[in-house]
């Protein structure tokens, strides 16, 4: 894969100003890994974590390439010490596939990825389309707006109250009009747009199940889903 990063964008969001990485056009072409989806892979429901559709393994070439021209940069953005590695892991196609009635309650809200500071996650958008982007939030209650060690307990104890209020309600989707969190930032879907940012950021797919829910990679909402964890 031929990366083409002529201008990738720092963005600081949020009223702590996290920056985040947004390049588009990012590959010369994605017809290749797109056709590996279609063609060469087998997917399956994530067992491990609560996304709520199914994944399959990214070519390990495909992740090194996609990735590799930004570690240095990495290193600056986000003050990463110098004595840590990376260390890519994680590393998935997605495809948007539980029906919204389907969803546990948890998956209604958004989600971090890591406690840890120095896990950077990135989305490639590959499929041509109209699909929903990714949001990042504030927790209204706490106002986080990222979840550490220092503020888990915390926040896990206002998320079991919030869940126990709404066990008996019909579960959907996040969206930005959230009752117990505001959207501040959207970052909208774009066919081959990378984004990078801090995994400990509260986030979700804003998901329109109009368009987004769909097991095809060949038009579905076919996303390249990678971590790079420095330890």
């Amino acid at each position: 894969m031929k990366n083409i990063i002529s201008k990738p964008e720092l963005e600081f969001i949020g009223e702590r100003k996290t920056p985040i990485i947004v390049v588009d056009n990012y590959a010369e072409s994605t017809a290749n890994i797109i056709g590996n989806a279609v063609n060469q892979c087998t997917f399956s429901p994530d067992r491990h974590t609560y996304y709520p559709g199914i994944r399959s393994p990214l070519p390990k070439a495909y992740v090194i390439a996609c990735l590799r021209p930004f570690i240095q940069r990495l290193y600056s953005v986000y003050k990463i010490p110098q004595d840590l590695k990376p260390i890519p892991k994680d590393n998935y196609y997605s495809l948007i596939t539980t029906k919204p009635e389907d969803l546990a309650p948890v998956q209604s809200l958004p989600h971090f990825d890591t406690l840890n500071p120095f896990l950077i996650a990135a989305i490639h958008y590959l499929n041509e389309g109209e699909y929903g982007g990714t949001g990042f939030f504030r927790h209204k209650v706490s106002q986080f707006e990222y979840i550490d060690e220092s503020r888990k307990d915390r926040y896990f104890g206002e998320i079991e109250k919030h869940l126990h209020t709404v066990r008996d309600q019909v579960p959907g989707y996040c969206t930005a009009d959230h009752d117990e969190y505001e959207c501040y930032k959207i970052i909208d879907y774009k066919p081959n747009r990378l984004i990078l940012f801090p995994g400990f950021l509260l986030h979700s797919t804003l998901v329109n199940p109009d368009t987004d829910i769909n097991a095809d990679p060949a038009t579905g909402r076919l996303t390249a889903n990678m971590f790079i964890e420095f330890q």
